[in-house]
């Protein structure tokens, strides 16, 4: 599974507990966060530790044409686990990121299609747990049953399929179960993807345009538009064209003025990016950083355990460390 999210959600507990779970994540980090940067890789992304976790980051400018011909667009900086650049291309996982708003879609279908617009029916916290749980079951049931017919076609976007359709075939479904005598005739293609994605096949929608416009709420106390900044049109616009932009950063050192370390776990990758997988010994990184005084030498020694520790160093030898890459990385780091 892929969990697709926005900058809302890329603290480190939330990251981590994602991939304890066994999903991959594509999440956008704020502008004020910047990740060391350990490895830079062929399209323009870079490897980097977060959370003990291996994150490849990807550094886009995203320029949107409209029909018009107003252009506006934004800087992303994309973390995801998916670290092979070869198999996940950069620009392809920026285009994907796009679909992150189709889940105001499960919203909808949800709150409107499955209730109808009505409320949860439970008066306590125990049987309203247990009937979200249902609604959510049955929701990806369908989505499940959607995919798989949809992937009878190659070629064809899973996003043409509606849910609404799919709901009622599963309606039309049970109530063939219970009078059996009002079964259709036998279907080759019912024996391939079910009634329910047979008739998904039939009723394919058609392929979605590519528009945008602003997403804001009016306020209605309001009389002025200086809430509305958003350089979008206020309408709905037809895109003519995206450009993607990779945006691949400079390796920092030790010695670059132009931006300095904000931390000493930074300072640290900083020194070590240059010598990526080769082991340093405590008193060349101490030497590196211009740590002199007995106290600071000490200091660091004890912050490398600690780091350590959280997996973000790898110990080689007595008081020599090393940044930890997992064998797959580096082996793809090639050439």
């Amino acid at each position: 599974m892929l969990l697709l999210a926005d900058r809302a959600f890329h603290t480190n507990d939330l990251l981590t507990q994602v991939a304890r779970r066994g999903a991959q994540f594509l999440v956008r980090c704020t502008s004020r966060r910047h990740p060391p940067i350990l490895t830079l890789l062929p399209d323009g992304s870079y490897l980097t530790r977060i959370a003990g976790l291996t994150v490849r980051v990807i550094e886009a400018e995203i320029r949107t044409r409209t029909a018009d011909g107003s252009t506006f667009g934004d800087s992303y900086r994309l973390l995801t686990t998916l670290t092979d650049y070869r198999t996940d291309p950069a620009d392809q996982l920026v285009r994907l990121y796009h679909e992150r708003w189709e889940i105001e879609c499960a919203f909808l279908a949800l709150r409107h299609t499955l209730l109808k617009g009505r409320v949860l029916r439970s008066k306590d916290p125990a049987g309203l747990a247990q009937e979200v749980w249902g609604l959510l079951t049955l929701y990806q049931a369908l989505r499940s049953v959607m995919v798989t017919a949809v992937e009878t076609q190659p070629g064809t976007d899973p996003d043409r399929t509606a849910f609404i359709i799919a709901l009622e075939a599963a309606r039309d479904t049970i109530a063939l179960t219970t009078h059996p005598t009002a079964a259709p005739g036998h279907d080759a293609q019912a024996d391939l993807v079910g009634r329910i994605g047979t008739r998904l096949l039939h009723t394919l929608l058609p392929k979605r345009r590519l528009r945008t416009s602003a997403r804001v709420a009016k306020r209605g106390i309001s009389r002025y538009h200086t809430w509305n900044r958003d350089p979008r049109p206020r309408g709905s616009t037809p895109i003519a064209a995206i450009d993607i932009t990779v945006q691949e950063p400079a390796l920092p050192t030790a010695q670059d003025p132009a931006r300095k370390a904000t931390s000493p776990w930074e300072r640290l990758c900083q020194i070590l990016a240059p010598h990526a997988n080769q082991p340093i010994h405590a008193h060349a990184l101490a030497d590196h950083m211009g740590l002199t005084a007995p106290q600071s030498r000490k200091n660091l020694a004890s912050q490398l355990c600690l780091w350590t520790r959280h997996s973000l160093l790898t110990r080689t030898a007595p008081n020599t460390y090393k940044i930890t890459l997992p064998d797959n990385l580096t082996s793809s780091l090639g050439p």
